[in-house]
């Protein structure tokens, strides 16, 4: 499947590649039209905390147990000097990165693969490169090998010219200090083959790469909340850092809203923990199978990743600690020496035996498909909950406890309970006339907490419906019916407004593609006899099949299942 593909197939949208700054930037603005109100660290001293205000530049150095909640102190600096705030809050959701400070207050510990590579992120902007890839080598993600440098160029924006430089870092032998803007403008110089005239280092940041899960996501009682790469952190190739990140972020964001307008119970937060952790378990593990692949490549050029790490380690751990760092950081640089002669056109080519064989090496990987990959259809459409807020079957999805296998696979829509709610195209009956498409998908309300019961328009579907809303009501959850109508019979749509009115529906009729284009019971592989409730993150909640006897009985077992909440 190709990036084009998904927006025929399995998605309103096309795949991309779309960096953490740019969401943080649509998000913010996405913001300010909801009437929220930003605040930099600077105007922050003498303003009070209140609804809809985001304080910029605050940061969490204390947590402390509250009567009815948590109370945190926060830190800012203003004219020069550091002020502490206090906030009481109801709830604490740490959002705040790989090192969260939260995660450490709490002393929750983080379980998996630590320090699987040091490295130095180096941000820049040259629209001379960027010109010059567009014509010549168009991409996103460029791994690097000469016998000058060696480093992996990620391409954010090509247009604008702005990319990231990843390479590798050797602490204490290297220190940050070594990586001032004009060495790494050689050091680009170095990897581009030439010199540019527009270079502009913006940032120069070391980091480490881990493949970790925190040991909970929740703590004292459900009221601290982890998320992102607080509560998860991967190795970067194949996007899964962020992917993992948004979808804890959707998966809690409606539990929370739940809770807080007295929906559901606080228990319901304890689904998030066990449907999210789940996830990014597998999701750990693909990623540093997806890490090890990318190493092939280089290690087929004889520069093994391990050899280097495995000096370092000797360096810093046993014999080698002892030695002068001079000395430590000669035997480094020796290494590296060694490592890139083996990519000099001495050695790398196909006259030289040795350089034949790696260079055959190197066509079996990517022939093979061995090397890294960057689309992960199946795990960033497919994932799927087997336990938490819904109502289990036999499960034969996408399998979170099974090992991943590292290797590409194609989505296939599923509405098995905690799956992702399929894509298909709709168009609303009530305006016939209009000419606009939307997705299945967009039937969720991504402003508010409601959830959307899926039916065909059938007399026993209408008395499914009908039991479902009154049950919602009693429940006090909102819930709204859809009907979708196959494209080849519209007519007596009037039935559904005598059957449902005045509760909250609406219809639509499908969209297909061509005539032998699967139906949405297709696509989804049920009958039209059957069923889908679907959360307000998107995932089904409880499907079924088949008529049931006593409507009114299943509604209560299953929205009590999914929302916890009692029969009032």
């Amino acid at each position: 499947m190709q990036p084009q593909d998904f927006d025929r197939i399995v998605s309103p949208v096309s795949v991309a590649h779309f960096s953490q700054y740019k969401l943080s930037r649509l998000l913010l603005k996405h913001l300010e039209k909801l009437d929220f109100c930003t605040m930099n660290s600077e105007k922050c001293e003498h303003v009070s905390i209140g609804e809809r205000k985001i304080f910029m530049g605050h940061e969490c150095i204390a947590i402390n147990d509250a009567e009815h909640g948590v109370s945190v102190t926060a830190s800012f600096l203003t004219e020069g000097k550091y002020i502490k705030r206090d906030i009481q809050c109801h709830f604490l959701v740490g959002t705040d990165g790989a090192g969260s400070t939260v995660r450490k207050s709490l002393g929750i510990n983080m379980r998996g693969e630590k320090d699987l590579q040091n490295l130095v992120s180096v941000h820049f902007q040259s629209q001379e490169l960027g010109k010059y890839l567009i014509k010549e080598r168009p991409g996103m993600l460029f791994f690097i090998f000469n016998k000058d440098a060696i480093g992996v160029l990620v391409a954010h924006d090509l247009k604008q010219g702005e990319f990231v430089l990843q390479v590798p870092f050797y602490p204490p032998q290297q220190k940050l200090e070594d990586f001032s803007c004009e060495m790494c403008k050689r050091l680009i110089f170095k990897l581009i083959g030439q010199e540019l005239a527009d270079v502009n280092v913006m940032d120069i940041k070391p980091w480490v790469m881990h493949a970790e899960v925190a040991e909970k996501f929740l703590s004292r009682n459900n009221r601290i909340i982890l998320a992102g790469d607080a509560a998860h952190r991967f190795p970067p190739a194949g996007g899964f850092g962020m992917n993992t990140g948004i979808q804890d972020a959707q998966n809690l964001a409606w539990k929370l809203a739940s809770v807080i307008k007295g929906i559901s119970p606080i228990s319901i937060l304890t689904s998030y923990e066990l449907e999210r952790s789940q996830i990014a378990q597998f999701n750990t593990a693909l990623s540093v199978q997806n890490f090890k692949a990318a190493m092939r490549v280089p290690a087929a050029l004889g520069l093994d990743p391990t050899i280097a790490n495995a000096v370092h380690r000797a360096l810093n751990n046993t014999v080698g600690s002892v030695l002068p760092s001079g000395l430590q950081r000669t035997i480094l640089d020796g290494i590296f020496s060694i490592g890139r002669a083996q990519l000099s056109d001495f050695v790398l080519n196909e006259n030289n035996p040795l350089g034949s064989a790696r260079l055959a090496k190197l066509r079996q990987i990517f022939e093979g498909g061995q090397s890294l990959q960057l689309q992960f259809p199946a795990e960033d459409l497919g994932f799927s909950y087997q336990k938490g807020a819904l109502v289990s079957e036999d499960f034969s999805g996408l399998n979170a406890h099974e090992a991943p296998s590292g290797r590409r696979r194609d989505y296939i829509p599923c509405s098995e309970p905690g799956s992702r709610l399929p894509h298909m195209n709709l168009k609303l009956l009530s305006n016939p006339s209009s000419k606009e498409i939307f997705s299945t998908l967009d039937l969720v309300s991504g402003d508010k907490v409601e959830f959307v019961l899926i039916i065909a328009p059938l007399e026993e579907s209408y008395y499914l419906a009908r039991a479902a809303i009154e049950v919602a009501n009693n429940f006090e959850v909102p819930l709204k019916v859809c009907v979708i109508w196959p494209k080849e019979s519209i007519n007596g749509t009037g039935r559904s407004e005598a059957a449902l009115t005045p509760s909250k529906f609406f219809e639509v009729v499908e969209v297909k593609s061509s005539s032998d284009s699967p139906s949405w019971w297709d696509i989804c592989q049920m009958t039209d006899r059957g069923a889908i409730l679907v959360r307000p993150d998107e995932h089904i909640a409880w499907r079924i099949k088949s008529r049931i006897a006593d409507p009114i009985m299943e509604m209560e077992k299953v929205l009590h299942i999914v929302t916890g909440v009692d029969c009032i």
